[in-house]
């Protein structure tokens, strides 16, 4: 359809989905149970505390740079409303025209309680922004919650995928894969055809930004797993890190010690034993962190933080200089051989020093 403000105009599509559709192996609704909180500390924001309201968005653009000659030529919304996603995709059909896209969007942005995208934070929203400036206008999205799904996704996920975008983590974490999908770099040439009055092409990039959006409800929801316990290792590892870094030590720990008993790799249970050890010294419980420390070398012995851990524990807590200084040495072959930290060398060198002399104190009094 088209929708007219003044005298210009833009094309609105507009089509619902039924929130038991599945996006893989989970469904369009799952995004509604999941704790928002979560999700929000994974991905660096919050605000968020339902999805009353939120318009999950992405764009099409001319190009990736910005600036003037930059056009959003389409932009996609999907919101939850009377039990389905609806999904509005506005679209630009000629430059001259751009003035209703911006009423189209500042409509939108009326009752909206918030955003989420997938790197909407870095680009959907910034070349919007430009836009609105361009035309003299201030962007009615400012100082909206923002969740850039993105943002966690590189937290949880890229210690286990390496590289993380939209439609690697459709297959990968959802499911998913796409079937004749236009690649997102021949959007902008089937809008210029569009423009001059060749359609076919068109249809495919709308199927492309409907393909991005019904993404990122069920994306939200599997974002959500990891901090619950629910998950590989290397992601109840990633989430047990985010955790810690909130202050959320108790739960941080929990996913350490999940992610240290399943994990199929001796390095990755060394780092979660490493991680559990460090958050266990932290509440001051000594004996339990020592342990998890020796559980660390036994599953890796090249990682070096767990002997350190192991060196302080047998000088401080039990007295013990002889196992203090052979850690140390373990230690000192790690790090001369793989670590360029000339402070942590440096460190270790005193460490030693200081252990030798206490036992020589001690043999000759």
């Amino acid at each position: 359809m088209v929708r007219r403000y003044g005298e210009h105009r833009v094309a609105l599509r507009v089509e619902s989905f039924d929130l038991g559709l599945e996006r893989g192996r989970l469904a369009l609704g799952a995004a509604l149970d999941v704790p928002l909180a979560d999700v929000s500390m994974v991905c660096g924001a919050g605000g968020l505390e339902s999805l009353d309201g939120v318009l999950f968005l992405d764009t099409e653009t001319t190009g990736l740079n910005g600036g003037a000659g930059t056009f959003v030529f389409l932009v996609g919304f999907a919101s939850f409303r009377d039990g389905v996603l609806e999904v509005r995709q506005w679209l630009l059909p000629d430059p001259a025209e751009e003035e209703a896209l911006l009423d189209a969007l500042t409509e939108e942005a009326e009752n909206a309680t918030g955003l989420v995208s997938f790197h909407g934070r870095g680009f959907d929203v910034p070349r919007i922004e430009e836009r609105f400036l361009l035309a003299g206008r201030t962007n009615p999205f400012e100082g909206l919650p923002h969740l850039d799904l993105l943002i966690g996704a590189r937290r949880i996920y890229r210690g286990r995928l390496g590289r993380v975008g939209l439609q690697h983590l459709e297959r990968i974490v959802l499911g998913v894969t796409r079937l004749d999908d236009l690649p997102g770099a021949e959007c902008p040439a089937a809008w210029y055809s569009y423009v001059k009055g060749d359609t076919r092409a068109m249809w495919r990039v709308l199927e492309h930004n409907l393909l991005d959006l019904l993404s990122l409800p069920p994306l939200l929801a599997a974002l959500a797993e990891p901090p619950a316990g629910e998950g590989p290792a290397p992601d109840l590892h990633a989430a047990g890190k985010v955790l810690a870094r909130a202050g959320l030590e108790v739960r941080a720990l929990g996913l350490q010690r999940g992610a240290a008993s399943t994990a199929i790799d001796g390095r990755l249970a060394a780092l979660a034993h490493g991680e559990a050890s460090r958050l266990l010294r932290r509440q001051r419980r000594r004996a339990e962190a020592a342990a998890e420390a020796l559980a660390a070398t036994m599953a890796d012995p090249t990682v070096p933080g767990p002997w350190l851990a192991l060196a302080k524990d047998a000088e401080h807590r039990r007295k013990d200089f002889e196992l203090a200084l052979e850690c140390s040495h373990r230690l000192e072959r790690i790090l001369f051989l793989r670590s360029r930290s000339v402070s942590a060398k440096r460190d270790l060198v005193k460490r030693i020093a200081r252990l030798e002399r206490k036992l020589a104190a001690l043999a000759t009094a």
